[in-house]
Formats: C-alpha cells, structure tokens, sequence
C-alpha cells in the first residue's frame, strides 16, 4: 500500500516479477537479494505525487498510467553524434541503458579506475554492497532505481590525481527503448588532493516514449575536486529524472553545471552535503522550454560545518507552451557558523502561453550567517529589442543576442572552451528551431 500523497507502483512490481531475473547481475545472489528489497522500499511509497511537496511541479502520473516495460537487453545501434570530437579524454557509451563496451575508450592512468557498474558488482562485491547500502536519502525513486538498474559507471580517482583530460560519458536511446524504463547508477570517488571532471551528454530520438532515471553518488574528499557537466537532449516524448547527491568533505570543492533541453517531463535533482570545514558548492545551470516542455530542477543544498559557501545560479527561458520550475532549498545547520549561500533564479519568459515558477527556500538555524536569494520572471526588455533593431537587427537577431546574454552567465567561468562554447551553441540552436505544435 502506497503513502499518502504517492501514485502507485504495482505496474512497476508486475515488470519486476516478470523480468527481474533478467537484469544484469542476476548469476550473483546478494544482487538478486538487493533488487528485491529495494522494490519492496519502493513500493511502501510508490511514485511521487504532485501532493508531495518536493513533487508538486512534476506530474508523474503517466509513469503511473502507463505500459513501461523493463528494458533488459540493448540495441547494437550506437549514435555516437552527442559526443564533443574536439575532447580528448576516455569516452564511455551507454546503449538503453547497457554499457557499450566495443563503442567505448577508456585511457589508462595511474591511480584512476574507470568500469563498469556490472563489472564491479562481479570483480569487487564486498565494496560495492558497501557503496550500494550506502544510500540514505528517503526518495522511493531511488530505491526503484536500484531494483532497476541495468549498468552505470564507478570512477575511483585516487589520493594527489589529477585527471589529464575530462571523461565523457554518453547516454544514448535507441528504437528499443521504446515504453521501456531505463535505470542507471553510477559512483564517483575523488580522494584528497584530487581533481576529476565528468562531461555526461543525454540524448534520444524524438518518436520514442521511454522514461530515464539516472542516479549519481559522488564523494569529493579533502581539497579535492569534482566538477561535472550534464547536457540533456532527450527526445520530445521522454522522461528524464536525474539525481545527484555528493557529499563534500573539508576544503573540497563540487561544481555542477547543467543546460535541459529535451523530454516532454524533465527533473533534474542536485543534493550536496557540505560535510567538511571550508566546503565549496557551486551549482549553475539553465533550462530552456517550448511545446509541452516542463523542466523541473530540484537543489537541497546541506551546510553542516563552519565557514562554507554555496552558490547556486539558473536561468529558465520559456517560449509557448513551455514549464519550468525552480525549487531551491538551502540548509544550514546550527553548528555550520559563518556560512556563506548565494542562490539566484531568473527566468525570462518568450511568449505568454509560458509558464515559469520558482520557489527558494532557506532554513537556517545558525547565528553567523550571510545566505540570500533572489527569484525573477519577467520579458525582453523592450527597450533592449528597440535599441537593438534600430541598429539593424531584425526581431529574431534581436531576440537571439538578448536570449545569448541571459544564458551566457551560467557558463562564463567554464574552462574548457570547446564545452563552453557547446553550452552557448545548443542554446542559440534552440531558439532558432521553428515552433512545432
């Protein structure tokens, strides 16, 4: 029996019961054992309902309603077009779900490991029923995800490393994947004196309906860094919820950068715990939407520890027909004194028949503190548009430059030129599509 406030998820129960043994692992009895508990987790809450508070922008009733099988094999297709050619680094393809093994690079270096989920549950069990246990977060969504999961990636980047080139990591969808659930868990482990860099691209065909759920869990030791950037396109009939918890130990650092463009339901999820002395978050992203759009970003940001900074920066553009929502929530602790959090949302709004909602939240308990938020929604500024077509720029070229502006502010402390430069370019392209009804 589900939860007050919950959907269902007995559909889901029924694919487990038919198609569990299936998944991969399923040779190795404390997996089997793990699927089944967590879907007996899942099920004392079922799906979220748009009654749950964290849930009210993200409607989840057509997981609920319908057909969606498991996807327990993948296509041999491979579309290899969302990957950055001008990146150099290891490159990791997932097909549906399954790690692609023949598609995928991955360069050797002294003290990184770099493998698949799959091959670590066989190659190394004891840890990962350690990593796998781990998970405290209350989310059925989560708990699903591991009854689920059909692969992911585990990167263990240890003690005084610095990656030599960011890691690509690509999702892709195939005809396959058609009314199936696809389920991905990956773990990151950068140890102290550290630095790693993830670039995770999402991408699938426009005709084909299948929900995503990709679950990450990082931990970045001290003076350590991770940064990790995520770029969704996800076919216009998809589903993609994506959740990130990271915690941060002391002097370390956590960047995560994000640009939603696809999927008719779209929800990506970022939970940091500042656990160490002098933790640093720094969180941006944008979100752009049109024709039945509606991207959702969740942020629970935890300062348990003194003299932490945290910095959140979104922008949504809307154009008809598109939804947005921003739900940013800042905890600091009562111990975590002279804490430093920043969080800013402005979302500009292209056509009335937009929609654009944004609810910040701060509860802090400590005495010492400087915490702020800020929350926008509002149109081109019509003296910008005049100024600019009376210097000759028709309303498209107006309209584009002031978009271009907006967005740029979330990517404009990136290093890596080429992924900066995709961000901006993917945005522009965007707004240059025709409108399709």
């Amino acid at each position: 029996m589900t939860a007050k406030n919950h959907l269902g998820g007995l559909k889901f129960k029924a694919q487990f019961d038919l198609w569990g043994n299936s998944l991969p692992r399923s040779e190795l009895d404390w997996v089997v054992k793990l699927r089944h508990e967590s879907m007996a987790k899942f099920l004392q809450f079922g799906l979220p309902g748009p009654k749950v508070e964290a849930w009210k922008y993200t409607n989840l009733g057509q997981l609920n309603s319908g057909n969606y099988e498991l996807i327990t094999s993948a296509d041999n297709v491979v579309n290899e077009m969302g990957l950055l050619e001008n990146l150099k680094g290891s490159k990791v393809i997932f097909t549906d779900g399954f790690y692609n093994k023949a598609s995928s690079t991955i360069e050797s270096q002294n003290g990184v490991k770099l493998l698949s989920l799959n091959d670590y549950l066989k190659d190394f069990p004891e840890a990962a029923q350690k990593i796998l246990n781990k998970n405290d977060d209350d989310s059925s969504l989560q708990s699903l995800n591991t009854a689920l999961m059909t692969g992911g990636y585990v990167l263990f980047v240890d003690k005084n490393t610095t990656l030599t080139a960011p890691i690509q990591i690509l999702h892709n969808t195939t005809t396959s994947s058609e009314n199936k659930s696809i389920a991905t868990k990956c773990f990151i482990d950068v140890q102290e004196n550290s630095f790693a860099q993830i670039v995770e691209i999402f991408i699938g065909a426009d005709e084909q309906n299948y929900w995503r759920h990709h679950v990450t869990e990082a931990i970045v030791s001290e003076n350590a860094v991770l940064e990790i950037y995520q770029i969704q396109e996800e076919g216009k009939k998809a589903i993609h919820t994506a959740d990130t918890h990271v915690d941060v130990g002391q002097r370390a650092n956590f960047k995560h950068y994000s640009l939603n463009l696809g999927g008719k339901i779209s929800r990506t999820e970022i939970k940091p715990t500042l656990k160490g002395l002098q933790a640093n978050v720094d969180l941006r992203g944008a979100f752009l939407g049109r024709n039945g759009n509606a991207h959702d970003v969740f942020t629970h940001m935890k300062h348990l520890c003194p003299e932490g900074t945290s910095d959140q920066i979104y922008r949504g553009v809307l154009d008809k027909g598109g939804k947005s929502s921003f739900q940013g929530k800042v905890y600091v602790a009562k111990d975590a004194q002279l804490t430093n959090a920043d969080q800013s949302n402005k979302n500009l709004i292209l056509d009335r028949n937009a929609e654009a909602n944004s609810k910040p939240e701060l509860l802090i308990y400590a005495d010492d503190v400087k915490c702020s938020h800020g929350a926008t929604v509002g149109e081109l500024d019509a003296d910008a548009l005049y100024y600019l077509k009376s210097r000759g720029l028709d309303q498209n070229a107006a309209t584009a430059l002031l978009v271009e502006a907006f967005v740029s502010e979330v990517y404009e402390e990136i290093k890596l030129e080429p992924l900066r430069s995709k961000y901006l370019e993917l945005a522009l392209n965007w707004l240059s599509k025709e409108h399709k009804k």
